[in-house]
């Protein structure tokens, strides 16, 4: 061994990747899935207006979708201008 390899210290690795459970999309993927999901509030928010227009998860809901929607719209902004 050499002199500067006496001083370094070891680096215990990981038994595995720390890049497991990472998921990694894409902007086009990330909007893929957002637009699922705005179906999917949609849906659950027809259902409970449906049946009331007093219940406070209406008003979460569509703050989600709103939110969802907005960010859609900058991704398709992004899509578009490729």
């Amino acid at each position: 061994m050499s002199e500067g390899e006496d001083r370094m210290d070891r680096i215990e690795q990981l038994p595995v990747s720390d890049w497991t459970d990472q998921d990694l999309l894409t902007k086009d993927e990330a909007r893929e899935r957002l637009v699922d999901e705005i179906g999917h509030t949609r849906s659950r928010l027809d259902e409970l207006t449906a049946k009331s227009t007093d219940d406070p998860e209406i008003q979460l809901l569509q703050r989600r979708l709103n939110a969802m929607e907005s960010i859609r719209d900058e991704y398709t902004n992004y899509r578009d201008r490729k």
